[in-house]
């Protein structure tokens, strides 16, 4: 019985993003009488980091192990990570959006130049996990090094009773790893051999691999763990809902005035802008919320919103924090630097310090991109009219009449509005959808006031255009010269944001000159591979370079068994 009702949750869920809009009263997955059965839905995260040190200018090289409770074995409820980079106070110096597919995501996280030394938590999480608190989070503690500031961050988070929790300690036996030799050149191949999994009855494990010099890494521990179960289920509330099909935006629509009030099943509409532009649109359900999928898109975008207007009724939409600020739940340590760590940090500060001197981005060609000429998110228009083709006209209302087809201006009480005609009837039910440089303008009035000196291109769609499951009756997209829309003011309400999609891939590094003598080896981390497929019976030989730098390295491999269970296996090489 509780599958099922999770497993009807997650169709509702499911198709409020499919379909880009929200439910209507009665339906809405935020509704509390729906807490008890979303609350058994939980998902759990396992992060691996390639070190436990670094310094700023450097890249935090990272896997997640996902999975979730409550759907059955193989589903998946969420597809976007959250991950930070936070100090022991919870601010955050550096996040992204990562891809989760498969029961996986991983990527790199870079330091910023101005974080300071300290003691760090590499915060992990989804957009569901959220409805379960912070204790729910992955926090993978890290220590942090500034050459170039002799500050130390805060030893507070803020949080006045902290959860018991502990390290998950990682256990041995099920891995065989081992190097053809104790010892090596500089610049020499070694060749790693894994076997496994040995003494258990699991066939395969994906691992990760990370190399790095011997006491860059804690080879014993690994994320901060708290009892799930101290969990009050009774406070739990559906504040958020998952991503199935990438990130997404939620918020809240309300009535502006000193008493705020939800403004419930109203439309809330949004433009995203840049080369690549595109419009979409959700309907808030009866607690004023709405969720909305967002383009397929990386990297900070500018999107616009504005409510859709309603007589007499001024709105607010409230987009909901992408990340989470809140405390964080873990114990808080004084910063400290063991012998070896201390060693361990001064050599990377060098090799982090040669890396920024003696490589550089990666000159790629230029991909030619061909440039649509109309370059909209509603395809090709039926008629397209170049102003600059015709004789000039005094209104714009004239241009519609005399020189747009298909498009048509009603008349009521000195009022001018348009309407789109097709030979499919059904479109003069809606009302048409009316852009100015993608923006949706709702006084179409205000419209008829623009100057056609002002416009440069008129594009019409005369069919029904459906978004989501909201239709319209047709397009009509005007195209300003500068680009400011016309001069018109923009929708009240309304206002423009970034917002963060899915991070980047990340720019790969060469080394300045070919020449290999005169450029050192500036590798912290001598070797990551974040996926690295184990199977019973069968030997992985993975060969790579020793570093040029003499000293003790370490090779350790991780695996997560099952949920709460991470196996590792370890051993040394010496480059002398």
């Amino acid at each position: 019985m509780k599958l099922n009702r999770s497993a009807y949750f997650l169709l509702m869920a499911a198709g409020l993003f499919f379909g880009k809009t929200s439910y209507a009263s009665g339906q809405s997955p935020f509704d509390p009488s729906r807490a008890s059965e979303a609350s058994l839905i939980r998902e759990h995260v396992e992060v691996f980091t390639d070190r436990s040190i670094y310094t700023v200018n450097e890249s935090i090289r990272f896997r997640a192990d996902y999975s979730v409770e409550g759907l059955g074995e193989g589903k998946q409820w969420s597809t976007v990570l959250y991950v930070e980079l936070v100090t022991s106070s919870g601010m955050a110096v550096a996040h992204g959006k990562f891809s989760l597919s498969s029961g996986k995501s991983s990527g790199d996280l870079i330091i910023p130049a101005s974080a300071l030394t300290g003691n760090y938590f590499l915060k992990c999480y989804t957009r569901w996990m959220r409805n379960s608190g912070p204790e729910t989070y992955s926090y993978t503690p890290l220590k942090l090094i500034n050459p170039f500031n002799s500050e130390v961050t805060s030893h507070s988070n803020g949080v006045a009773e902290v959860q018991k929790g502990s390290r998950r300690e990682y256990t041995g036996g099920l891995i065989e790893c081992l190097t053809t030799s104790i010892s090596y050149n500089q610049g020499e191949e070694v060749l790693l051999r894994l076997a496994g999994p040995v003494n258990t009855h699991l066939q395969r494990f994906h691992c990760c691999v990370t190399i790095v010099p011997a006491g860059g890494i804690d080879t014993l521990h690994g994320q901060q763990v708290f009892n799930r179960a101290a969990m009050n289920p009774e406070d739990y509330r559906v504040n958020f809902l998952p991503e199935p099909i990438g990130p997404s935006l939620s918020g809240t629509v309300v009535q502006a005035g000193q008493e705020v009030r939800p403004v419930t099943l109203t439309k809330v509409h949004f433009t995203l802008l840049g080369e690549k532009p595109d419009y979409f649109t959700t309907i808030t359900d009866a607690h004023g919320r709405f969720v909305v999928s967002t383009p397929d898109l990386t990297g900070i975008q500018e999107l616009f919103v504005t409510p859709h207007p309603a007589e007499g009724l001024q709105a607010e939409v409230r987009i909901d924090q992408d990340f989470d600020v809140g405390s964080l739940p873990v114990p808080v340590e004084e910063f400290s630097l063991s012998p070896v760590e201390r060693e361990v940090a001064r050599q990377m500060a060098i090799q982090m310090q040669l890396s920024t001197a003696f490589q550089r981005p990666v000159q790629t060609k230029s991909e030619t991109v061909e440039e649509d000429p109309v370059g909209s998110f509603y395809g090709t228009p039926v008629h397209s009219i170049e102003m600059d083709d015709y004789v000039k006209l005094p209104t714009l209302e004239e241009v519609f009449i005399n020189l747009v087809p298909d498009v048509y201006v009603v008349k009521r009480e000195s009022r001018s509005s348009l309407k789109v005609q097709s030979d499919n009837s059904s479109i003069g039910i809606y009302e048409p959808l009316l852009l100015i440089d993608h923006i949706p303008v709702f006084d179409q009035h205000a419209v008829m006031s623009i100057s056609p000196a002002k416009v440069s291109r008129i594009d019409v769609i005369n069919e029904v255009y459906i978004k989501g499951n909201i239709s319209y009756g047709g397009v009509i997209s005007i195209h300003s010269r500068k680009g400011d829309m016309a001069g018109i003011d923009l929708p009240i309400g309304s206002y423009f944001f970034d917002f963060q999609s899915l991070q980047p891939t990340p720019q790969k590094m060469v080394k300045a000159f070919g020449d290999r003598g005169r450029v050192p080896d500036t590798r912290n981390t001598i070797l990551w591979l974040d996926d690295v497929l184990l199977e019973r019976g069968k030997i992985r030989e993975i060969p790579f370079q020793a570093p040029s730098r003499p000293g003790e390295y370490l090779i350790l491999v991780r695996a997560l068994v099952v949920p709460g269970e991470v196996t590792s296996a370890t051993t040394h090489f010496r480059v002398e």
